[in-house]
Formats: structure tokens, C-alpha cells, sequence
């Protein structure tokens, strides 16, 4: 199946003034491989060729390209030489001087020279703040955003694609697109609209001179943009952008995923990583996800307050019958009983170091195996097998946290789990929650996040397409306590800049 001729019509005519026409330096930039985990982009004077006619090709018998979300039949095309005389000049001269009318996204995109010929390009330190909005983010005017409709865009970019049969037209090409382009979460928010074009099909692909016929009234002019201009002023913009990524402050390499980071660093062998944040950001989820808690090579020792090197490792306490022995801890008996991941949670609840004893300084990874074995308290030797993975876990924001100290921290790996709506997101994407609703609540928790570090896992509770009033109740019953105890009597302003974003959002539309 494809798209039929009247389907990819209406989606032209949905497409037409809906963005600057500098955006298709961007769509062709994104379809040769930009993106914050790849390597700067390379452009010269012709290797963006095969990006520009995947994008834009309209069949047109002189090789020009058609883009659609142009607004003036000056830009609604391309000549068959636009790498060079479009993509890598306009590059170059955004490298130079941003000279190119007032568009200017260098604020985003960082250029420089290559060492062969010509120019490299890669997201920003802030990027994507920036995109979307404004002359310079690739919108009609400063005042407006961009706002391509994302199905009829789909429709356009599957303009030649087969759709597999017994799928939805709709969902199918846009997840292709998607995927081909590599879209993220947030440029997808701030690039894209919501769209409600009902997609026809026919049986056979359509020619080259099919397609041109359906393109040619807009590239003449006799068709002329009716589409509606979105507004956005740059403070609901910066909190749209902000509710869907962490760390714009922050170098890109900080901006990692932490699981990431975990698994890469198991990945290259370390044996001891502590995984520390607030509650609920996702630490012992990913383990579980690591290594299942069901897994007969893992053990589990939750620390309770207080715990001592007694509890932990061995101490001299009484039988029933009032006899002294010593008595193994958990610890040490899941490390002889031949456990290769041994979960340490909440070791913030004591004082681990002390806990740990002598057995502090073979958590290390260079002091593992019998080569390194010490005489514990009870007189018996002990050690800790090489391949023994130890994961621990640490709340910071529990009122009852012990420090950790230097000493520990020299020995293990640590990654840090903090708050991110990326993560807040991909939960509720994977729960299936619309994304109108998602959006709402990404930009609550964003504001949440400027007063208190609380976890995504906060919202899990809430069911897959919640009402207003379900909203409304669970914030009152589930997360605005947590904000209470936090801050007090003295900051309650703060708390009330929540209830009001939640008010907006949620009960104004009850």
C-alpha cells in the first residue's frame, strides 16, 4: 500500500507555511546522522546530495527539490546543485558571519572548519534550546514557532514508501520517519504539531511525473499557505524544552543517561559501583533490569539504620541456648556462598565504611581473590572473588543519610541519578499515556524540579489516560506532601507556584 494522490494533497496543503524554509538545512542535517551521540557532521559541496532527494525530491524532470513547508514560492524549491549552492554555502556563511538574512542558529548548532574540505556541524552545548522558535530557530518570524504537522510531514517523507499491509497508515509513517531521521523526544516537541490528517491508500506506487503533478500548483504559486500561524512567546517555549530534557546548563557529555553510564561501566569490567540520587530516579529499577532479583547469582541485603560490622559481616553474639559464636552476616555469606552480584540498598541508612570493617579495602577492584585475602575479626581468612560485582545504592535525599566518605568513594565507581523528564517521559510513553497529557505533566514536573529533586517514579501510579480530576487528586495526595515535608512552612510559596501550574494545566478544563 501508499499514501493515495488525494492523501499526500491535503498533507501539502497542511505542510505549506508552516516553518522558515532554512529548516531543511536542518531535516537534511538530522537525515545525515546529527545527533548528540554521533560524531560532528561532515559537509561539503556535495555529500548531502542523497539527504536532499530522501527529504525533498518532487519528480521533477530537472532534478529540483520541493520543500513543502515553505510559505513563498521563492523558496518552495531547490536546484539540483543545493548541497553546494544551498547546504554548504548557507553553512558556511552561518559559520562566518551569520550574515543569512536574520537567521542565525549558531546559538544551537556549533560550526567549525574541517580538517579536509569542508565544514563540520554538531548540536551545541544548549542544543535544542533555540530550535523552533523564532527566525533563527527556523520559524516564519520571532514572534511564532515552527509547526509542522507531523503526520502530513510523514506523509510527504513516505511519499514513495511502501506501508506493510495490515498496519496503520498513520502510526507506520510516522515511526519511520522517526526513525530515519532520528528525532529525539524534545525535537520532536519543539519541531512538530499534532495532527489529525486521515490517510487514504492505494495499491501502486505513483511515477515521478505522478508525484510532480501533485507538487507543481504549490511550486507555481496557484496554491497559497491557509495554514495557521503558531504563537509562543520564549518563557512557555523555555519551560516546554526544559520539561523534556535535563542539563541544558550542563556540557553535552554530562547530559548522559546514568544507565548508560552503568552499563558502560560494567561493560569495561568495574566490579563495585555505587548508584546515588533521590528516591525513585530509576537506581534499583535498572538493576533489577541488569540482573532480575529472582536471579539465583544475586543477593540482596537492604541496610537497616544503624547497622554495624556485626549486622554486616560476622559478630560475637549469643545463641538460643546463651552459647557465644560467631555468627556470619549477610554480607559474608553471600560472598562464600559464591553470589557473583551482590546488591547493597540504601547504604545510606549507616555508616558504611565502618560497616564494612576490614572488608572495606577489598571492595576494590585491584585487592580481589585469594592473593588479597585478610584474617577477619573471628580469625578466619576471607577474600572477595574477582568476577564479584558489587552494586550499591544511596538515597541523598533521606533524612536519616550517613555521609559516605572519601575513602569509599576512591575504591568504587559512581554514577549519579538525578531527577530528569527525559525519564519522566519515557515512563509515560511507555505506559501508553497520550502525549497532549504527558506534555502537561513533563512541564509540571520541570517546574517541580526548580524547588525540590523529585524522582519520575512518583508519577508511576498514575493509570494510562488519566482524567483531569485523577490528575489533580493524585498531585494533592501523592506529591504535594512530599513538597510539604521538604520545604516547610517557611517556603510555601513555592509549593503554591505548583498548585497553580497544576490548576492551569488540569483544573481550568474540568
Amino acid at each position: 500500500m501508499y499514501v493515495s494522490d488525494t492523501t499526500l494533497e491535503s498533507a501539502l496543503g497542511r505542510l505549506h507555511g508552516t516553518a522558515g524554509h532554512l529548516l531543511k538545512i536542518w531535516f537534511t542535517l538530522k537525515h545525515m546522522g546529527m545527533a548528540f551521540s554521533a560524531p560532528s557532521i561532515r559537509v561539503d559541496t556535495s555529500n548531502s546530495t542523497e539527504s536532499l532527494k530522501r527529504l525533498f525530491s518532487c519528480g521533477a524532470a530537472d532534478g529540483r527539490f520541493f520543500i513543502p513547508f515553505a510559505h513563498t514560492p521563492r523558496y518552495l524549491t531547490m536546484k539540483h546543485d543545493a548541497s553546494r549552492s544551498i547546504i554548504q554555502s548557507t553553512i558556511q556563511r552561518w559559520a562566518s558571519s551569520g550574515s543569512v538574512v536574520t537567521c542565525d542558529p549558531t546559538g544551537f548548532l556549533d560550526i567549525s572548519s574541517a580538517e579536509e574540505e569542508g565544514l563540520l556541524v554538531a548540536p551545541g552545548r544548549h542544543y535544542p534550546l533555540g530550535l523552533g522558535i523564532g527566525e533563527s530557530g527556523f520559524a516564519l518570524n520571532n514572534e511564532s514557532r515552527v509547526s509542522i504537522p507531523i503526520i502530513s510531514f510523514a506523509v510527504w517523507f513516505g511519499r514513495q514508501t511502501p506501508i506493510p499491509v495490515g498496519q496503520d497508515p498513520a502510526i507506520f509513517l510516522v515511526e519511520d520517519m522517526i526513525r530515519e531521521l532520528g528525532i529525539s523526544p524534545v525535537e520532536k516537541e519543539v519541531v512538530f504539531v499534532d495532527d489529525d490528517i486521515v490517510i487514504d491508500t492505494q495499491s501502486a506506487p505513483r511515477t515521478d511525473d505522478q508525484l510532480y503533478k501533485i507538487c507543481a500548483p504549490f511550486i507555481d504559486g496557484s496554491e497559497k499557505p491557509t495554514v495557521k500561524v503558531f504563537s509562543e512567546d520564549f518563557s512557555h517555549y523555555n519551560r516546554r524544552v526544559n520539561s523534556m530534557v535535563s542539563g541544558l546548563n550542563m556540557p553535552a557529555w554530562m547530559r548522559s543517561a546514568p544507565e548508560q553510564d552503568v552499563r558502560a561501566l560494567i561493560s569495561l569490567d568495574a566490579k563495585s559501583i555505587l548508584l546515588y540520587g533521590p528516591p525513585r530516579t530509576g537506581k534499583t529499577r535498572l538493576i533489577d533490569s541488569i540482573i532480575p532479583r529472582a536471579d539465583e547469582s544475586r543477593c540482596t541485603i537492604q541496610i537497616h539504620d544503624g547497622w554495624g560490622y556485626d549486622h554486616l559481616v560476622e559478630g560475637f553474639k549469643p545463641d538460643a541456648d546463651g552459647n557465644w559464636a560467631w555468627t556470619d552476616g549477610p554480607l559474608k555469606i553471600a560472598i562464600e556462598s559464591g553470589k557473583s552480584t551482590i546488591v547493597l540498598e540504601e547504604i545510606n541508612r549507616t555508616a558504611i565504611s565502618q560497616a564494612l570493617g576490614e572488608v572495606f579495602s577489598l571492595i576494590e577492584d585491584n585487592y580481589r581473590g585469594e592473593a588479597n585475602g585478610i584474617v577477619l575479626r573471628s580469625g578466619k581468612k576471607f577474600s572477595i572473588p574477582k568476577e564479584t560485582l558489587f552494586l550499591l545504592t544511596m538515597n541523598t535525599i533521606d533524612k536519616s543519610t550517613e555521609d559516605i566518605d572519601d575513602a569509599l568513594l576512591g575504591r568504587i565507581a559512581a554514577v549519579e541519578f538525578p531527577p530528569r523528564p527525559e525519564d519522566l517521559v519515557g515512563m509515560l510513553t511507555e505506559k501508553g499515556m497520550p502525549e497532549a497529557i504527558r506534555s502537561k505533566l513533563s512541564q509540571v514536573f520541570a517546574e517541580i524540579l526548580t524547588i525540590y529533586p523529585l524522582g519520575h517514579g512518583y508519577f508511576a501510579a498514575l493509570s494510562k489516560n488519566p482524567e483531569n480530576m485523577e490528575i489533580i487528586h493524585y498531585y494533592k495526595a501523592r506529591i504535594r506532601p512530599v513538597l510539604v515535608n521538604f520545604l516547610g512552612d517557611l517556603k510555601h510559596q513555592e509549593v503554591e507556584k505548583i498548585d497553580n501550574l497544576i490548576d492551569e494545566m488540569f483544573a481550568t478544563s474540568v
